[in-house]
């Protein structure tokens, strides 16, 4: 007996508790989906309230549209007539490509005072718009802003419209006149055609501090006067929803759930309390057969939901936070013999693969560089040797000139440089005498016409490390391409501190120097090539990527050139002493 009692007294609990639960979870239900229909519903009314303010605005700040706003507002009466047709063409093609220029009841433009231009939708349907009846639309005022904040009734089609005002801007921000949009209330009305609305529920408008109600295609002011407090018992999922309670004079009160369409902007659904109860009668019934078997069976289920589902789940949450925290270790206690299990071995699999994956990633970035690097060291262009050959050979058949030895000796340094020396970074001072070498059969080839200067500001910085062959195409590039075309010319090469920690190398030459298209070129990673860019711009080009490969995005080549003048480049290095393991 007392069994029985206990277990009806547990049954009556636990069937208020579940009303009361069941009435919460409906009330929050219907709730987030008055929340939902508003959101959807809204983002499209929004849409086309931005396509319309941009329509607005394309005529009243900086475009073409514009400019020609202004020029015929500035014009003389003779030639008013034809700025008229420019500037309405232009206004009319900006809203025929609008997505929402259906909406647009009317779009005026004017100076305020004896010029404007319309572009109406409906023509047959309106009074004809002059420049004596102009000032009957409501809000047209010079220097006004208003966006969306009210419904008039448009005073020569009788149509209900919403006013976007704006000044149009000239020459330094000045007003120089007003655009003037007249929306058809269908932009909002249009989208609510089969909103799903109760009955005993009322859409709302609100339009900056005006209230309207939407009754089927009109738009209604409210008169009714509402008292608006805070709906504690429940709140909205979304961060921009609100839920209220609004009460009228005569004490009725209902939920209303607000989602705002854009700022000053807001669309609202009222609920009454009754749509929140569950019908009592047959919840009643329902619950006195669902208590009788949850007494006998919640136990049961209690316990085995909690070892077959809760500590697993429970179990493979916390491994998916250690794979979070970079453990990637597998652990074999998460293969059970179930479906769980399944999902135990998939995350032992993505350990797994995760850890493969880094380990390829990290072989295949290495691989990469190293690719990269041959692939731009192959690129240098060393056809000057086979010009030096020829100049050698030329000189011992015409004469015996002391020059030969000197080219052979510096040619030979060269070669041993290129045939055997592996390093990928020289100091400074090994590529300046690889450099010499180069200059003296160059100046050999060209009969002494062009002359080479190299200043160094401080000693010390002959002990930095370059990458190999920096300097050299560079130097080929002032030769043929600068002091060459001229006859002859000087070449200065100085060498600088910039900053703490860095280096700065200029070349300089006094040749014809370079185009900008030649220049933009060089120094972009993927430019195509201009007409003209031959093979030592292609070097300069491979040069300048190596250097951002070696080092980083900050060091490389910049260059500054006046045509039939001067060309100057500058080399941005780090001051390294010694060759960092694993950079080139």
């Amino acid at each position: 007996m007392l069994m029985t009692i206990f277990a009806l007294l547990m049954a009556s609990l636990l069937s208020f508790f579940s009303y009361e639960l069941i009435s919460y979870f409906q009330r929050k239900t219907t709730i987030q989906a008055t929340e939902f229909n508003l959101q959807l519903v809204s983002h499209i009314i929004e849409q086309d309230f931005i396509n319309l303010s941009m329509l607005a605005m394309t005529s009243s700040t900086n475009s073409s549209t514009n400019r020609m706003l202004n020029e015929y507002f500035r014009s003389s009466p003779a030639s008013s007539a034809m700025g008229a047709i420019h500037a309405f063409t232009s206004l009319q093609e900006d809203f025929r490509v609008n997505r929402s220029n259906g909406y647009v009841r009317r779009l005026i433009v004017t100076d305020n005072e004896d010029k404007f231009i319309q572009v109406d939708n409906s023509v047959s349907a309106s009074v004809p718009l002059t420049i004596h009846n102009l000032s009957q639309l409501t809000g047209l005022f010079p220097d006004v802003s208003e966006e969306w904040v009210r419904i008039i009734r448009d005073p020569f089609s009788l149509t209900q419209t919403i006013p976007f005002v704006m000044p149009i801007y000239g020459d330094r921000a000045s007003h120089t006149g007003t655009v003037y949009l007249l929306a058809s209330t269908n932009i909002i009305t249009d989208k609510l055609k089969g909103y799903p609305l109760p009955s005993d529920s009322r859409l709302l408008l609100t339009l900056g501090s005006n209230s309207y109600e939407i009754q089927g295609d009109r738009i209604l002011p409210i008169t009714a006067s509402y008292t608006v407090s805070p709906y504690e018992e429940d709140t909205a999922s979304g961060s921009v929803t609100s839920v209220s309670l609004l009460e009228n004079e005569a004490g009725d009160r209902m939920i209303s759930v607000t989602y705002p369409i854009r700022k000053g902007v807001a669309l609202s659904q009222t609920l009454m309390k009754g749509q929140f109860a569950p019908q009592w009668n047959i919840w009643l019934l329902l619950m006195i057969g669902v208590c009788l078997f949850v007494l006998a069976s919640s136990g049961f289920i209690t316990v085995y939901l909690t070892r077959t589902i809760s500590l697993p789940v429970e179990k493979l949450k916390k491994r998916i936070d250690k794979i979070a925290q970079g453990n990637f270790l597998v652990d074999r206690n998460m293969e059970w013999n179930s479906e769980l299990g399944d999902v135990g071995r998939g995350i032992n699999r993505l350990s797994q693969d995760i850890v493969a994956l880094m380990e390829r990633r990290v072989a295949d970035e290495k691989l990469r560089q190293e690719l990269e690097y041959r692939m731009l060291q192959s690129q240098i262009n060393p056809h000057f040797l086979y010009n030096t050959l020829n100049s050698i050979k030329w000189m011992a058949t015409i004469q015996n000139a002391t020059g030969i030895a000197e080219m052979t000796t510096s040619l030979s340094r060269l070669l041993r440089s290129v045939a055997k020396d592996m390093r990928k970074l020289v100091t400074l001072k090994e590529e300046l005498s690889l450099l010499d070498d180069y200059f003296l059969i160059q100046n050999y080839r060209y009969g002494n016409k062009i002359t080479m200067e190299t200043a160094i500001e401080d000693e010390r910085l002959l002990s930095g490390l370059i990458p190999r062959f920096t300097l050299q195409p560079l130097v080929e590039n002032a030769i043929f391409h600068g002091v060459e075309p001229k006859g002859g010319g000087h070449i200065r090469l100085s060498v600088q501190r910039s900053g703490m920690n860095e280096i700065m190398i200029v070349l300089e030459d006094n040749g014809v120097g370079m185009s900008e298209a030649q220049i933009a070129s060089i120094l972009s990673k993927h430019a195509p090539d201009p007409e003209g860019l031959t093979t030592e711009g292609m070097g300069l080009r491979n040069v300048n990527e190596r250097l951002r490969l070696t080092y980083s995005e900050r060091y490389g080549i910049s260059i500054e050139s006046v045509l039939n003048e001067y060309t100057r480049m500058r080399i941005l290095l780090p001051h390294l002493r010694t060759e960092s393991p694993g950079r080139f």
